[in-house]
Formats: C-alpha cells, sequence, structure tokens
C-alpha cells in the first residue's frame, strides 16, 4: 500500500478493529508506505538539527518498557483511574482545519458524543475532511493547488516535494528540536527513530503516528498446526525447513494451502530476508546500490517460482490476492504474511486461533534471519501550514500534543475510545468498545502522533502482549536498516513509480513461470540506465548533505 493509504480510519489498539480494519492491515506495506526512501533529503540546503527529545511519559510505568530504538511498552491493563494530564480541558481556541486520510463515521460529527469529547478536550471544534485512502491523492493534489490549504495536512511525497514543503508549511525543528519538545509530554512520548518520518534534508517539517519499525511478520494459525502436530511458533532453522513447513501444511485435495497473497508482495520479500538481502538499498562505501541488483534477488525468484510451481500458494494468489484474508479466516491458508501491527489485531479478534508466529531462519541455516526494519511510523506524516504567528503556532502544537496523549491518560481514551457509556465502558478495568461503537470514533487525527500503536495491550491475553514484546526485543536491534529511508529523491518521485510497477510485473511474471530471471536482469539493466543509477546518485547527494 502505498503512502496515501491508511490501515483503517479508525486506530487499531485493543478492541478497536473490525473486519475492514483488518483487511485493510493485512494488503499495507509493514511501515504503510514510502519504503524505498523519499523521507527526506533532496535538493536544497537547510541544515541538520537536533532531533526531538525521547522523554518517555511519567505519568504511568509499562508492565514490560519500552526503548529509544522502537520497541513498544506493553500493559497488561489500563491504569486505574487513568491519568489526568495536565492543562486539559485545552483553552478555548479559534477553529483548525485539517485534510486527513480516514473513513468519516457514520454518525456526523455534530452529532457524535465522540466528537464531542474529543472537541471539548481540545478546546477546538477541529474541522477535518477526512478521505478515503483511494481518493486521498487526487483531492490532496487539489487542494494543494488551492488557496485554501488547511492548518493541517496529511502528506503525500510528491514530485518537488522538498519545496513544496519549504513554500507552504512550517520547519519545526528549531521549535521541537532536542528539548523544545518537553513543553509537549504527548510529542516527546514519541520514540526517536519516528522523527525520521518528517526529516526532509535535514529539517523537521511534520508529526508522524509511531509504530514499531518491525516491518513484516509470518503469522500462523495455531489451531491448524496443531492438527498437523506442530508447535504454533515452529522452530526453523533454514530454506529446506521453510519448504518442508509450506509443504507440511498444503493438502491441495482439500484445498488447504500454506500460504495465499500476492507472491511478488509477501512470499518474495520474506525469501530475501532469510537471504539476508539488503532492504531496498546498500552500501558500498557512500554509493547506495539497489536491491533490483543484488545476486539474492535472482535466488530468491528462482525459489519462489519453485514454491510456486510446488503447490503450496493457493493458485488464485496471483489473480486475486485481496482474497488473501479471507482464505485465512475460512482457514484456507495456515500462514499469513502482514505487518507486525496486525499481529495483535488478529490474535484479540480471533482468541480460538491460538495465534502464533515463525520467525524465519537464515537460508542457509545458521540463526535466524534478520527483518528488514520499516519506518518507525506511518509515512503519511501531518505537516502544519506556515501560521501567521507564533502564539497560533504554539496553539497547534498544542492540539497535535492532546492528539499524541500517552496511553493510560484519560486523554488517550477521549482520542481513541470516545465517549464512555455512549462507545465504550470500562470492563474489568480496561475500555471496551460497545457494539457497532468503534467505527464513530474521532477519524483521521490519530495519525498525527497518536499512541495508539505504539503500545502492546491486550487485557486478558497477557501471554500474546508477552510474546509480542520478547518479539520486537529481539528482532529491532539486529534488523536491517534500509539507508535509503530518511533520503528524498526527486527521479525516484517523479519517475521511479511507473517503473516500480514495471519490476513488479517482472517480478510476478518470474514466480508465475512465465517469464525468466534473464529477462529480470534484462529490465533491471534497462531501469539502472534510464533512472536507477540517477536515483542511486540523489540519495548519495542527500546523505552527504545530511
Amino acid at each position: 500500500m502505498d503512502n496515501v493509504n491508511s490501515v483503517s480510519r479508525r486506530l487499531v489498539l485493543g478492541g478497536i478493529a473490525s473486519t475492514a480494519s483488518l483487511a485493510a492491515l493485512a494488503a499495507c506495506s509493514p511501515d504503510g508506505g514510502n519504503g524505498s526512501g523519499n523521507n527526506g533529503g533532496g535538493e536544497s540546503g537547510g541544515g541538520a538539527g537536533a532531533a526531538p527529545n525521547y522523554v518517555p511519559f511519567a505519568g504511568v510505568d509499562p508492565d514490560l518498557p519500552g526503548t529509544e530504538d522502537g520497541v513498544s511498552p506493553a500493559f497488561f491493563n489500563y491504569p486505574q483511574p487513568p491519568i489526568e494530564r495536565e492543562g486539559f480541558p485545552l483553552p478555548t481556541t479559534d477553529d483548525v482545519t485539517g485534510l486527513l486520510q480516514g473513513v468519516p463515521a457514520p454518525t456526523t460529527p455534530d452529532q457524535n458524543p465522540a466528537y464531542e469529547v474529543f472537541r471539548r478536550q481540545a478546546g477546538n471544534r477541529m474541522n477535518a475532511t477526512t478521505i478515503t485512502s483511494a481518493d486521498y491523492l487526487s483531492r490532496y493534489q487539489v487542494v494543494l493547488a488551492s488557496d485554501d490549504i488547511p492548518d493541517f495536512v496529511q502528506m503525500s511525497t510528491v514530485p518537488q516535494f522538498p519545496k513544496l514543503l519549504e513554500s507552504t508549511f512550517t520547519d519545526l525543528t528549531d521549535v521541537l528540536g532536542g528539548d523544545g519538545v518537553e513543553k509537549y509530554p504527548g510529542l516527546a512520548n514519541i520514540p526517536t527513530p519516528t522523527w525520521d518520518i518528517p526529516k526532509i534534508n535535514g529539517r523537521l517539517w511534520g508529526i508522524a503516528q509511531p509504530r514499531p519499525p518491525a516491518g513484516r511478520v509470518l503469522s500462523a494459525r495455531g489451531d491448524l498446526l496443531a492438527e498437523k502436530g506442530i508447535d504454533k511458533n515452529p522452530d526453523i532453522n533454514s530454506g529446506d525447513d521453510f519448504k518442508a513447513l509450506l509443504a507440511e501444511l498444503t493438502d491441495r485435495g482439500n484445498n488447504r494451502f500454506a500460504l495465499g497473497s500476492d507472491p511478488a508482495a509477501w512470499l518474495l520479500p520474506g525469501l530475501l530476508e532469510m537471504m539476508e538481502a539488503p532492504n531496498e538499498w546498500s552500501l558500498d562505501g557512500d554509493k547506495f546500490v539497489s536491491l533490483n541488483e543484488a545476486p539474492q534477488m535472482v535466488e530468491a525468484l528462482n525459489e519462489g517460482a519453485q514454491i510456486v510451481k510446488d503447490g503450496y500458494l493457493h493458485p488464485n494468489s496471483f489473480s486475486d490476492p485481496a482474497q488473501n484474508q479471507v482464505w485465512w479466516n475460512g482457514g484456507v491458508t495456515a500462514l499469513y504474511f502482514q505487518a507486525f501491527t496486525g499481529w495483535g489485531v488478529f490474535a484479540r479478534g480471533n482468541p480460538s486461533w491460538d495465534l502464533g508466529y515463525v520467525r524465519l531462519p537464515k537460508w542457509g541455516g545458521g540463526g535466524k534471519a534478520p527483518i528488514w526494519k520499516g519506518a518507525a511510523g506511518y509515512a503519511a506524516f501531518i505537516a502544519i501550514k506556515k501560521q501567521s504567528s507564533d502564539a497560533r503556532l504554539e496553539e497547534l502544537l498544542r492540539l497535535a500534543d492532546f492528539v499524541a496523549s500517552p496511553f493510560g491518560t484519560q486523554q488517550f481514551l477521549d482520542v481513541n475510545y470516545g465517549a464512555e457509556g455512549s462507545h465504550y465502558e470500562m470492563v474489568g478495568g480496561n475500555p471496551e468498545f460497545l457494539p457497532e461503537k468503534s467505527a464513530d470514533v474521532v477519524a483521521g487525527w490519530g495519525y498525527m502522533g497518536g499512541n495508539s500503536q505504539a503500545v502492546l495491550f491486550a487485557p486478558g491475553q497477557d501471554e500474546l502482549v508477552r510474546a509480542q514484546h520478547e518479539y520486537l526485543t529481539e528482532v529491532i536491534p539486529e534488523g536491517t536498516e534500509n539507508p535509503a529511508l530518511p533520503y528524498y529523491s526527486e527521479t525516484a518521485t517523479s519517475k521511479g513509480s511507473s517503473w516500480n510497477q514495471r519490476l513488479t510485473d517482472m517480478k510476478r511474471e518470474v514466480l508465475r513461470g512465465s517469464k525468466t530471471v534473464s529477462d529480470w536482469e534484462k529490465m533491471v539493466a534497462d531501469w539502472k540506465s534510464d533512472v536507477g543509477d540517477t536515483i542511486a546518485e540523489e540519495y548519495a547527494e542527500a546523505a552527504a548533505a545530511d
């Protein structure tokens, strides 16, 4: 899913997820888009500024601690009573406007108790236009071309992106950098790596929603594996073990398959991780080298084509990959590649599945494979339009700080759960949505630093919370970075997308068996000549200037 798409209109935490949001989560790339760079760097100067300090919220102690590098803090229960943040409700201020991703709530804001609570705490009507992911980019471009740009805009990378930011939006570097962020405890609670997302040309241009940079995970339906006598967390130690597991979980005669989904989008990256391939880009000295050129890509395409030929994937994985979740829900497939954020959602929504995971091994053996780390948050950050005064900017940052209210506070509940008694009840000390009410919570604003996906929380499922925290603690410190992720390439933005589609189509054809790796290598040579070498040079220039 590209960086104009969202996992859901709603925020995924505890019970905040429906079947629709599960489907969206499963379809999203691990980092919410923008996985091959383009977050920063660029052609114009600006100079690097200090990242905002990371100051974990002091009002509540997690049961399992988080870390500055992105391991999420974990909680077994919601603190009781919830912490009341100082200074709330905020003073009444002139109305603000926003253009955000999301699906509008079924109940309009003026008749919606969730919005009433949200607006009362904010001291502001917080008037936002929320646009579904499929339609967001076109509306975003129309708004940017107008003279009526909202105060808060969720950004999508477009050609001449740095110039757009510099001309229209607020440089927050000197306001939030270093200890400047400490005026805003919610924003200061955002882990350091998340601030790389809105960093462009070494300057800070917005606020992103934090998430652990855990990339993808291969989830396993423990109930289906148990039928085969396999542990829900199977310990496999090589590529041969991986293929043997796929074979054991496949029974074509009974319409059972190990995996579904688009093989180029999910199986192939998993194979590349196991082969310790570069995470999109690697560095040879100060030269950027694309994964497209890596020898592991040829090996992974060959191995993937054999896995497809052997019939371990659902036969409609190429023609109808959007049915992947349907197959998973129906027990047709036993394994499911997804973004880390989906793990807890499925486990909480389907406790009978006894959900586990497969820790991918190095292909040739010798230990577990390092994950490809993604961005430490949702890539479509929210920028603030240039304001008429420092006082007005301060008001807007206070609103952002409210949205970013940390887990454990009353304000977190007000942002993410709505109105108590109308949208949720406290059951055993923990928030639980009332039937059919989760869709009516406030849309879109949580992408502005919202804390919901930066914590691990599943009341009554302590084993799940511990497993997720243990997993993050293991994989994040050893994960493979994408060195291009913090940098911007104009060529990648303006010409790279059409090439990316062509390359993806070729990968699919090789995996399907209708093209060969020689066809792939020829296309890569053409890509390098047309855009690839230029993209690499632009990343190198951006890195040198950082």
